[in-house]
């Protein structure tokens, strides 16, 4: 009786163990700037305990480093922010962001300066392999915090806040393509965008929806991002 009793304690101990070793993600992820990012001195830790490394970022472009993270779905960016008493460097938290795919590509912007914002950034992680975004392929990035109701080729759908899956323009490649985004303001529809666009063959595209420059204002501001596959051996 008394090696069962120590058979179930043991037992017991070691499922929190594979649980939390099951909770750890191992990715590679590169970086992305977008608008008037600052982009000097931003941090992260490979792993947990590990040294600080500082990410390296081209203006409008994925990073050309791509780093290694392994630790809790939750990455964490970081600034230096003073030191203790003892000496030893503080640093504080300017971004979060939810990462699991084994190549992510991480989206910086500013965050809003309103709503009570803990953050300097607001980040999205993507899946950056080509199942995540496949060749001739859209996918919207709603960084705002409302859903927009969208028209796109001949079809409609809401866009939520974050990544949207990715919409195929395969059959629909070198048209001008209709785009509308509205917003539901006291029961009125209100139109925040209207355009058209057109995608060349063998690219995918990232559309980027970022909050109005003025408080108050409805005119979101919508950017592409579009990347020729040929730059990724895995496509080939």
């Amino acid at each position: 009786m008394r090696q069962y009793s120590i058979i179930l304690l043991i037992l017991s101990l070691v499922g929190p163990l594979r649980a939390e070793e099951e909770a750890l993600v191992s990715i590679q992820f590169r970086v992305y700037p977008v608008l008037n990012v600052d982009t000097d001195g931003i941090l992260y830790a490979p792993a947990p305990d590990e040294e600080m490394v500082e990410l390296e970022f081209r203006g409008g472009a994925r990073s050309a480093v791509t780093y290694e993270y392994k630790g809790p779905p939750i990455l964490n960016f970081y600034r230096e922010n003073g030191t203790d008493p003892s000496g030893e460097k503080i640093y504080r938290v300017v971004g979060i962001a939810e990462v699991s795919e084994a190549e992510t590509l991480i989206f910086f912007t500013p965050a809003p300066n309103r709503g009570g914002n803990e953050f300097e950034f607001s980040l999205l992680a993507l899946d950056d392999g080509p199942q995540g975004l496949p060749a001739n392929h859209v996918t919207f990035l709603n960084f705002t915090p409302v859903p927009f109701a969208c028209r796109f080729m001949d079809k409609d759908f809401f866009i939520q806040p974050g990544p949207h899956p990715p919409i195929s323009v395969e059959r629909d490649l070198e048209k001008d393509l209709f785009i509308g985004l509205a917003v539901t303001n006291e029961n009125i529809n209100q139109v925040v965008l209207k355009s058209r666009w057109r995608f060349n063959e063998g690219n995918r595209h990232y559309i980027l929806l970022l909050p109005p420059r003025r408080e108050g204002s409805f005119r979101i501001r919508a950017y592409r991002v579009t990347e020729f596959i040929g730059d990724f051996a895995e496509f080939n």
